[in-house]
């Protein structure tokens, strides 16, 4: 069945018809294969089997297409079936027995070349899945070398082809083949001479070129370059060669000129090889290296270049740029500089945007750096950068090649880097040569240029950026920039040369990190010491909050923790621990010392550095451990024989002293204040000469207060008068034992204690203040007559001292205070007879008729206002204040025709000076001005409207000018912006209104006959509501004022009043006039019905009918105006209940508004409105802008005050608004501050420390 298969498969074959095709099959599945594995991750065991698999099926497709499609066992068929015809043959000769051994020959060939993949195939397979094992299998250890082809029986056939049949057609053929075998097998000789025997035998083969080129071959292999060229010359005589035998022979005939140094012949020949690979004569494949050995036969000349230039002249070809650039390379290599830079510059001025230009210049700055022509390498350098930069006419013409961006990145790269090192060594040679100016420029040019290297590199690190930062480093430390350099050490420390990959040759003096990490911590420490000169005036203590100090430790820190094993770094740990030390931050420096002690014990500063241990623990509390080092050492100093020494020893009980003072301290701190004070006391007993015994008695004494028990506290104070009374600590203890005495509730032994100091130190400066302090803890008793008796004690005593005015007036006040007139106005008379120049003078002078006042004493207090008035007119606010105390004291005396003048001259005062005075009371002026009006006012009152239309005329007029009188006043008062006369003032504006109401509706009715007076009532209810319209928006803009400016009082809440009830009273006259028409009386009917007999001369009963028309008609009429002003009434009462919405008030007008209107409409749509009544709490008030707002509107609009006068005030308010922000400023950052965490409680000041 199988054979029947492959004979089918046959004749379709022969048929024409398409058949499977092993080889495309199994190379497209090698093809699909590779894809897969593309797509995997390199590295993983996926994409590994994957490339196992693929070399495998890659193997199996080239067994395929070279077996032409025949399996294993169709290969042993066939070596079978011709083995059988060649084995028939025997001992005959003819064309099909030849046929017949060649075909064997190459089946065996085939069948030999498929076993060899195979096994090579398996070789690969096993030799992938040994790599992906840890251990080493017995199948990997006997792996061995790879399989090696044997060819031997398909040779000997061949052989024995050529041997039987040397003539025959197919010889050369056999004969070709077989050299092939001798040289896969290594017999080169062997494969030689059946090569040189076919081309002599068979000179006409088709096969005859390639047996040359193999010849040729041969020869050059052999260096026999001679023969190479001569059978090279052979080959290309031939046209059938395939492009890539030509091209082969064409190379190393040129090369072979070459080797034999025929270098003009040599660069010919490979032009024409180059020449022909372009056209597409043969394979471009050695273009790149005949490119190479052009330029270098050109290079190998003499004058080279130029015999180059001369040949390529004329010629049309794409490639004397690489030329030119080959030759420029060769020429460098071989240390012909100047020959280099002339082809370098042919090749730039025939195509500066050549794909190789990057390394043409680049061989230039190096050329020039051999030549020592270090200024204009540097040029070249800056060229280089330019010249290839993203935006440059060289890379857009070359980005697509990315090799050549590559080169020309690298070049680059390579003159940024040697830019700035060029920069920075000019700078070092200016700055030994004192050049400083010159050398400062160059840095920064150095600095600049390595900071662009670090920018454009920034994301692609190597040992480059950490050779720029040490480079760095050097130039901060060079030009005194210690921060900096030590900025630039540390990114060494930090960097991570991990991601560099291996150092390259060369770099093994690269500084080291830890050297790094120490000059780091040099430099800041330089910083650090600059900072503490230059900032802190060389004070350790100041210059320790610097940032420079701060970073100097946090420096040291970073090197002990990368570092702390070097030798370096006691060095540095004594350093820092000596920083901490004379800063005396002491916590901190106990920890330093402490770890720098247990590091290093063999420290030749051990003893120092115990000290400084001992001390840090005392000042930073931990006492029984500085106690501990105390007495070591104090055990060193006095006892041990090498390091004994008496002075130390003293110093070091002192020291000892200090730490108990501070246990007894720290005993309070815990809470056990008596425990504390005791063990201060005795202290104070047993060194009572101690230097700090005052000291700790103080303390004791503050401990006693802290546990509450004040009298004690209080009488160990006093101890210290009696026993360290020169001690500055004294009379602050005498002042701590009176204020304890007041803790203690016992203020007389505190006023006593107060008056001790003034008794026992006349001389202290607290003596005159205990004075004060004694007063007034008298008057908190509250024992005023003391107080006051008290206060005068500095008058007695201390008559000359500056302050004494101050005391006795306020001994003056508090006799006041204690009722005691007389012995008041003795004190202030006192005050201004024996200090009529003090300023308290004015204010005791003044006091008297206070004095008068509170006694009311009003005919005195008048009397002596007046006269204050008549002494005193320098001081013009207590001028205006004594113009409207008389004028009160008259008020209450009834004399109000004095009030009343005393009243206008506190206006006329105020309104000349009292806009000048910084916080001036307006509420005086309002006041004054509101007396004036309510005077007036008070003058509408007896007049009444009656007698004749004359009379009642010129009481209206004299009303009206009561009115204008008044409402002057009022506005005036209403404009001093006083909360209290302002709203006050206004109401009153609108009642005078009203009251012009009342009076007209009140006057006398002149008509004799009821209609008549009907008719006159209807004229007056009419006029009442012109005096409610100008009455309402008065109260109305109280109402509207207090909203804005925050107020709500009585005053506001008459003004809503006020408001609403206009309203109602507009509407209800409309009412009565409805009222007064709907029941107004009918004429006499007898008397209309006599009129019309008498004077029209009808009938009685004509009459009757006609009167009784009239009396309905009139009836009608009454009805009609009834009910038109009913219709009036009632918008009017409707817009009242709007406007009571509106500001949400509801009050009895306001129902009163509500009842009226449903009489009258009850269909009206504001019977349904709902008034939300207004909430005051919601108001915000700022009387400050009340008063400056209405201030300033009255200085614009005085008339007293001169441009000047105004102009000076307006200055002072915008000096005073200053003055009150910076004011307000300071307690909000007060406030800030306050709300701040507390701080680390510090150590009291004063504490005893250890010498």
């Amino acid at each position: 069945m199988k054979r029947l298969l492959i004979l089918c498969l046959m004749l379709l074959t022969f048929a024409g018809v398409t058949y499977a095709d092993p080889c495309k099959d199994k190379t497209n599945e090698a093809k699909s294969l590779f894809a897969k594995c593309k797509s995997m991750k390199k590295g993983s065991s996926e994409y590994k089997q994957c490339a196992s698999s693929y070399k495998l099926l890659k193997n199996q497709a080239a067994q395929a297409c070279r077996s032409g499609g025949i399996d294993e066992k169709g290969m042993q068929d066939a070596i079978a079936q011709w083995e059988k015809q060649v084995n028939n043959c025997k001992g005959k000769q003819s064309s099909r027995c030849a046929s017949a051994l060649q075909q064997l020959g190459h089946y065996q060939y085939q069948l030999e070349e498929k076993l060899f993949l195979d096994k090579l195939a398996q070789y690969e397979e096993d030799g992938a899945w040994c790599a992906d094992r840890d251990n080493e299998p017995a199948k990997c250890k006997s792996l061995g070398e790879p399989p090696k082809p044997d060819h031997l029986k398909s040779l000997g056939y061949f052989l024995e082809y050529i041997d039987k049949y040397p003539k025959e057609a197919r010889t050369p053929n056999v004969m070709y083949q077989a050299s092939f075998v001798y040289e896969s097998n290594g017999e080169d000789e062997k494969a030689f001479r059946l090569r040189d025997q076919l081309v002599k035998n068979f000179p006409d083969n088709g096969l005859v070129p390639k047996a040359w080129l193999r010849i040729a071959e041969y020869h050059f292999m052999n260096r026999k370059f001679r023969d190479a060229i001569s059978a090279y010359k052979k080959v290309t005589g031939f046209e059938n060669l395939t492009g890539k035998e030509a091209a082969l022979a064409m190379y190393h005939l040129a090369e072979s000129y070459y080797n034999i140094a025929e270098y003009e012949t040599a660069a010919i020949k490979y032009y024409d090889y180059i020449v022909g690979a372009d056209k597409g004569k043969y394979p471009s494949d050695l273009r790149q290296e005949a490119m190479d050995f052009m330029a270098a036969s050109f290079s190998d000349l003499d004058d080279g270049v130029r015999v180059a230039a001369k040949f390529l002249k004329g010629k049309k070809i794409a490639f004397k740029d690489s030329v030119y650039y080959r030759i420029g390379m060769k020429n460098k290599d071989h240390d012909r500089n100047e020959e280099a830079v002339q082809s370098f510059k042919y090749l730039l001025d025939i195509n500066p945007n050549y794909v190789d230009a990057p390394l043409a210049d680049i061989a230039m700055v190096e050329i020039l750096i051999v030549q020592q022509k270090f200024d204009e390498a540097q040029e070249q350098r800056y060229r280089v950068v330019k010249r290839y930069d993203k935006s440059s006419s060289w890379y857009k013409t070359n980005q697509k090649y990315s090799e050549s961006v590559k080169n020309a990145e690298n070049a680059i790269r390579s003159a940024m880097l040697d830019i700035p090192q060029f920069h920075h060594a000019r700078a070092a040679k200016l700055w030994k040569e004192g050049d400083t100016e010159g050398a400062k420029k160059e840095y920064g040019n150095a600095i600049q240029n390595y900071n662009a290297f670090l920018k454009r590199y920034a994301k692609e690190p190597s040992w480059d950026e950490y050779k720029v930062h040490i480079n760095l480093a050097l130039v901060y430390q060079e030009m005194g920039q210690p921060s900096k350099a030590a900025q630039m050490f540390n990114w060494i420390v930090d960097s991570d040369t991990a991601r560099y990959g291996r150092r390259p040759m060369g770099s093994a003096s690269l500084l080291k990190k830890e050297e790094a990490g120490y000059n780091a911590v040099l430099m800041m420490d330089q910083a650090r010491e600059t900072a503490k000169k230059e900032k802190a005036g060389d004070d350790p203590v100041k210059a320790y909050s610097l940032p420079q100090t701060k970073a100097y430790f946090d420096q040291v820190a970073k090197y002990m923790t990368k570092f702390g094993s070097q030798k370096e770094a006691a060095e540095l740990a004594y350093n820092a621990a000596i920083v901490h030390y004379q800063a005396k931050q002491y916590k901190i420096a106990v920890d330093v010392l402490r770890k720098l002690r247990v590091d290093f014990p063999k420290h030749q500063y051990i003893l120092l550095i115990s000290r400084m241990l001992a001390q840090s623990l005392l000042e930073a509390g931990q006492l029984d451990e500085s106690q501990k080092e105390f007495e070591w050492l104090f055990t060193q100093y006095s006892k041990v024989k090498e390091t004994k020494n008496d002075s130390m020893a003293k110093e070091i009980e002192k020291a000892i002293a200090a730490v108990l003072f501070q246990k007894a301290e720290k005993s309070v701190k815990s809470g056990q204040h008596e425990m504390g004070a005791k063990a201060y006391l005795d202290l104070v007993k047993r060194y009572p000469q101690a230097d700090f015994a005052d000291k700790a008695v103080f303390e004791a004494a503050i401990a006693y207060e802290n546990a509450n028990k004040y009298t004690l506290a209080a009488e160990t104070f006093m101890m210290l008068p009696k026993q360290y009374g020169r001690s500055s600590l004294t009379i602050r203890g005498i002042l701590r034992a009176a204020s304890a005495y007041k803790k203690d509730n016992k203020p007389r032994d505190a006023a006593r204690t107060f008056l001790f100091i003034t008794d026992n130190f006349p001389q202290d400066s607290m003596a005159f203040q205990s004075i004060g302090f004694a007063a007034t803890t008298y008057d908190s008793i509250p024992d005023k007559k003391q107080a006051a008796q008290t206060f005068e004690i500095a008058y007695k005593r201390y008559p000359k001292n500056e302050k004494t005015p101050s005391l006795l007036y306020s001994a003056c006040l508090t006799y006041d205070e204690a009722k005691m007139t007389d012995e008041a106005i003795r004190c202030s008379r006192d005050l201004v007879r024996d200090y009529p120049k003090s300023t308290y003078a004015l204010d005791a002078a003044f006091s008297i008729p206070m004095a008068y006042q509170n006694a009311k004493k009003w005919d005195v207090a008048a009397a002596e206002y007046l006269n204050f008035i008549k002494m005193y007119t320098s001081d013009k606010e207590k001028l205006i204040a004594a113009y409207i105390g008389a004028a009160r004291a008259f008020m209450e005396l009834k004399e109000f025709d004095k009030a009343m003048a005393n009243y206008a001259k506190t206006l006329e005062a105020y309104d000349k000076y009292g806009l000048q005075i910084k916080n001036a009371d307006p509420a005086v002026p309002a006041e004054a001005a509101f007396y004036l009006g309510e005077n007036e006012f008070k003058k509408m009152e007896p007049i009444v409207l009656k007698g004749k239309e004359k009379d009642k005329a010129a009481s209206i007029k004299q009303l009206v000018a009561i009115l204008q009188k008044a409402m002057a006043q009022y506005s005036k008062s209403a404009t001093y912006a006083s909360e209290k006369w302002t709203f006050r003032a206004t109401n009153k504006m609108g009642m005078l209104f009203v009251t012009m109401a009342a009076k007209i509706r009140e006057q006398e009715l002149t008509g004799k006959k009821v209609e008549e007076q009907f008719a006159e009532r209807i004229g007056i209810v009419q006029q009442l509501p012109s005096y409610y319209e100008q009455a309402r928006p008065i109260f109305q803009k109280n109402i509207d004022l207090a909203r804005d400016q925050g107020f709500y009082n009585a005053d506001v809440i008459s003004a809503e009043e006020g408001y609403i009830e206009m309203y109602y009273q507009e509407c209800a006259v409309f009412v009565e006039v409805a009222d007064a028409f709907a029941n107004s009386p009918l004429p006499d009917s007898a008397a209309i019905v006599k009129e019309y007999v008498e004077y029209e001369g009808m009938v009685k009963e004509d009459a009757i009918a006609a009167a009784h028309e009239d009396l309905e008609a009139y009836r009608e009429e009454l009805a009609g105006r009834s009910a038109a002003a009913k219709e009036a009434g009632a918008p009017r009462c409707a817009t009242g209940i709007k406007a009571s919405a509106h500001y949400g008030i509801d009050n009895a007008w306001t129902a009163k508004l509500f009842e009226t209107l449903k009489g009258l409409d009850s269909a009206s749509e504001a019977l349904s409105v709902t008034i939300q009544k207004f909430d005051p709490s919601k108001l915000f008030q700022d009387p400050a802008y009340f008063r400056m707002k209405a201030r300033l509107e009255q200085i614009a609009k005085s008339e007293v005050m001169t441009p000047e006068e105004q102009i000076a005030t307006y200055r002072d308010i915008i000096k005073e608004a200053k003055e009150e922000n910076k004011k307000l400023k300071e307690e909000l950052d007060l406030l800030k501050k306050r709300l701040a965490p507390p701080p680390t409680a510090a150590p009291p000041a004063g504490a005893p420390v250890a010498p």
